[in-house]
């Protein structure tokens, strides 16, 4: 069950944040309203998943929003950067995810020590560079999901067939095996 009073929460914090951090061009709750369907609409066409890795977690979207639905799964987010790390640390805390941890670092940085079912990022890097950087932290078994901008922005798409164009998004889904 989707529990409307954290999105309500997470968006409050992000608005109150983003007036001293600059964290996001998002100046509306209708605007983070629009990226949280965003970020939970791919859960109506993946595989279901234990633990999930958010390279790049930046505002929180995705791996926040799919924290809150999918409050069984672990997920790891990875933000190098010191104020949007504070950011989910506190946002985490706020909304009692004892399901999220917070790594401040690159992923070039991080050891592949731990196998996740799922690799999530969004807007970050092309395609191939992104499975690349991620490959080693995936499990055998796992899938890699995407949020990509619109087609045109994602030419690294043009040749897949492994993707889901929904509005303005484009949701790159590929099992490991297939890569």
């Amino acid at each position: 069950m989707i529990d409307n009073k954290k999105f309500e929460i997470f968006c409050d914090e992000l608005l109150k944040w983003n007036k001293i951090h600059n964290l996001t061009g998002y100046k509306t709750k209708s605007q983070i309203y629009e990226n949280i369907e965003d970020s939970i609409y791919p859960l109506e066409f993946i595989a279901d998943f234990n633990n999930a890795m958010d390279i790049g977690s930046g505002n929180g979207f995705p791996a926040i929003l799919l924290a809150i639905v999918k409050e069984k799964s672990h997920f790891t987010l990875v933000e190098p950067n010191n104020k949007k790390a504070s950011f989910l640390q506190i946002v985490a805390l706020k909304l009692g995810l004892k399901n999220v941890s917070v790594i401040k670092n690159t992923i070039q940085n991080i050891p592949p020590k731990e196998h996740f079912d799922l690799i999530t990022s969004r807007a970050l890097f092309e395609t191939q560079k992104l499975i690349n950087l991620s490959k080693d932290f995936l499990d055998k078994n796992g899938y890699f999901l995407f949020y990509k901008g619109s087609l045109e922005k994602s030419k690294d798409l043009v040749e897949s067939s492994n993707y889901i164009n929904r509005h303005k998004r484009i949701y790159f889904y590929k099992a490991k095996s297939e890569v």
